[in-house]
């Protein structure tokens, strides 16, 4: 299995500002999310998010019903207005594994990243999640799969 990066916009919130929360409705679809991916198999081997409060609410309730026990780890590189360039770079630092690996951040970012390595403009939702699989080289890679806000996945 070759490195999947699985991109998750956090869901709904009160704001944009890094102390923003989520909104009980996006609670509840992130929730619902997390039991559709847990149903299909779905287990990330690491989670990392971004510092800002919606980001680390949206992996916490994820994760526990994909991985429970597990914690997403912060990385400042995955704020919003952070440069995709220089996010990729930390990424293929960590030496992540031939594995998913979910990574919750924002727009614009979360955009930038998946053009950056499809080529393909993928028009990110609340709480939409887009599965990466990268090439070896770690320059590019294709979408494998989309799941998207109405419990489809493509």
């Amino acid at each position: 299995m070759p490195t999947t990066l699985c991109l998750l916009r956090h869901a709904r919130a009160t704001g944009q500002g890094p102390d923003a929360a989520l909104v009980p409705e996006g609670e509840e679809y992130v929730r619902g999310l997390g039991r559709r991916l847990a149903a299909t198999g779905f287990a990330p081997a690491r989670a990392y998010c971004s510092p800002y409060r919606r980001a680390r609410e949206t992996a916490r309730i994820v994760l526990a019903e994909v991985a429970p026990g597990m914690t997403a780890v912060q990385l400042p590189e995955l704020t919003p207005d952070h440069d995709a360039g220089d996010t990729l770079d930390v990424l293929r630092a960590l030496e992540l594994p031939a594995a998913r690996v979910l990574l919750v951040s924002h727009l614009p970012l979360l955009g930038l990243l998946a053009q950056n390595l499809t080529n393909e403009v993928v028009a990110f939702s609340p709480g939409m999640l887009a599965e990466i699989e990268m090439n070896a080289a770690w320059d590019a890679g294709r979408i494998a799969r989309i799941h998207g806000p109405d419990g489809a996945a493509g």
